[in-house]
């Protein structure tokens, strides 16, 4: 199921100021959207498990590189939860 309000702030991360908005006043931004307590908890401690499953993929690869992981730890985390999600669904 994805969340629109977690997609959109995701989505508006990637303008000009994106970057210095979320690593500078990441509370402030969240603030600015009507996220669940949970998710808004997932996304002060980077949680990406309970984030991937409620975003679009392309803005999941966006607010990994956002987070600072980079291209090899980013494809890292997609790649860990992909092969979770093929061990639970057997």
């Amino acid at each position: 199921m994805i969340d629109y309000w977690l997609n959109k702030l995701i989505f508006d991360l990637q303008g000009p100021d994106g970057k210095d908005r979320w690593t500078n006043g990441r509370a402030a931004t969240i603030d600015e959207y009507p996220v669940s307590p949970e998710i808004r908890q997932a996304l002060l401690d980077d949680d990406f498990a309970v984030i991937q499953p409620l975003v679009n993929p392309y803005l999941m690869r966006f607010y990994l590189l956002i987070c600072g992981l980079g291209d090899d730890g980013s494809i890292e985390v997609l790649s860990a939860m992909h092969k979770d999600e093929e061990r639970a669904n057997g």
